[in-house]
């Protein structure tokens, strides 16, 4: 995924800082220090790469104050106006209507051609959903987790079992490991709730980002499909090296 994406721009995009910061602005204007606490990297790496992104006409400096001692401060916004970052209305639901026919032929590809891997059909798709929700300025979490919840249901989830919730978080993990979807676990304690740790997926080096959504996705809706009545999916923190998940039982208290 990042071979795909660095081939795109001609920029590194290790750890998806870059998405990460245009995501952020979506919500609202923000500094360099502001971005890097919210992305967990240092302000040098958001610099260099908002640097970039005002090159490119992405982002622009909607105001700079005097800190101390000659220290100046920026604070960036999206570009209004701009092409590629619009955010119209239309352009998104364009967007998402091609998208739809990319999640089609998705399925498809996996269903009737065995020369890729289930996995490999799903990195592309993640590339499209990248760079389609990009161009229309709608870098949004939840669309991520929206086409990962599809993955799930419609891929993932056939192939699996779950004649005990323990086995069948077991098998999950299997799956996406074996896949090359994943490197997760599944973490079971007697007496407590079930833990997904994830360190790592699509060959994304960052944690909490849009990828993580899009896998946060995958594991909501595999596990909806098999349990869904049962079984939900939580956030507990984000860490430096993985992402950690609770299966909580629905229920009174639960």
């Amino acid at each position: 995924m990042e071979e795909l994406l660095a081939e795109r721009s001609g920029t590194p995009a290790k750890g998806w800082v870059r998405d990460g910061i245009l995501s952020f602005l979506a919500k609202r204007p923000g500094t360099a220090t502001e971005m890097a606490a919210d992305l967990g990297v240092s302000k040098a790496t958001v610099s260099y790469h908002t640097k970039a992104l005002v090159r490119k006409g992405m982002i622009e400096i909607l105001d700079i104050k005097s800190v101390r001692g000659g220290v100046y401060s920026k604070t960036f916004a999206l570009k209004r106006g701009g092409q590629a970052f619009a955010g119209k209305a239309e352009e998104r639901e364009a967007a998402l209507t091609k998208l739809d026919e990319h999640f089609e032929r998705l399925l498809i590809s996996v269903d009737l051609d065995s020369r890729r891997k289930a996995s490999e059909e799903v990195e592309i798709f993640l590339y499209h959903l990248y760079s389609l929700m990009a161009e229309s300025g709608s870098l949004d979490e939840g669309v991520f987790e929206e086409y990962g919840r599809r993955v799930g249901e419609g891929i993932v989830a056939p192939s699996l079992a779950f004649p005990t919730r323990g086995r069948g978080l077991r098998a999950l993990c299997e799956r996406l490991n074996a896949d090359g979807m994943a490197r997760i676990s599944a973490e079971l304690r007697k007496g407590s709730d079930a833990r997904l740790a994830c360190e790592g997926c699509f060959e994304n080096s960052g944690h909490g980002g849009l990828v993580c959504s899009f896998t946060r996705g995958i594991l909501t809706g595999a596990l909806k499909a098999k349990d869904g009545s049962v079984l939900r999916l939580e956030r507990q923190r984000r860490e430096t090296r993985r992402c950690l998940y609770v299966v909580k039982r629905r229920g009174f208290g639960r």
